[in-house]
């Protein structure tokens, strides 16, 4: 009887030891998935920053920040772009004087972050204004010391794809990774997310 006792006891402790094998194999698992992210090495030294005219740059920038807990900070004009300023096709509008000015800064409220210099990537984001980021941002990128730091740019666009020599001239010191155009068509969490995951 005792035998039997010590038989029924050992097989508990079998299936005990089978399931605590099963939630390591479910734990590590989930560590793996942790550590495939902290491969980015963008926990804890990233940051967002953005412009954003219509709304669609925001919601690329706030998926961002989400996904990485990064903090984010938007730049805003001195004197906000109203929709008339915005008016591409009016030769006379804002942005069309802005653009054939070569030495326009556009001002802003603040260019300076309190995480900014623990931080070794930034996301900088705005919306495709004529082949470029906007020039909004060029107020910030000038205002900062990007030494040792990484600029990982993206945009957003109704069509037009974009470079960054011009914002590489204002901060040679930076490293610039390639950017991503977003199209308002594409702007989903899962489009986001995966470039993200690229980057690795």
């Amino acid at each position: 009887m005792m035998f039997k006792n010590f038989s029924f006891l050992s097989m508990i402790g079998c299936l005990a030891l089978l399931v605590g094998c099963e939630s390591s194999n479910i734990s590590s698992s989930s560590t793996d998935i942790t550590a495939s992210n902290d491969g980015l090495n963008f926990n804890g030294n990233v940051m967002v920053v953005y412009f954003s005219a219509t709304g669609h740059t925001k919601d690329v920038a706030e998926i961002i920040s989400d996904y990485l807990e990064a903090p984010i900070y938007e730049l805003e004009p001195v004197l906000p772009y109203s929709s008339e300023d915005l008016n591409y096709n009016d030769s006379n509008s804002r942005v069309n004087q802005e653009r054939n000015d070569p030495d326009h800064i556009t001002e802003l409220v603040d260019v300076t972050f309190d995480e900014f210099d623990e931080s070794d990537y930034i996301f900088l984001g705005a919306p495709v204004w004529f082949g470029e980021l906007s020039w909004v941002i060029d107020d910030f990128v000038l205002s900062n010391d990007f030494t040792d730091k990484t600029i990982i740019p993206f945009a957003t666009a109704s069509s037009s794809d974009f470079d960054v020599e011009d914002l590489k001239d204002l901060s040679e010191e930076a490293t610039w990774m390639e950017g991503r155009r977003f199209l308002q068509s594409e702007i989903s969490e899962e489009n986001v997310i995966e470039w993200i995951d690229s980057l690795n």
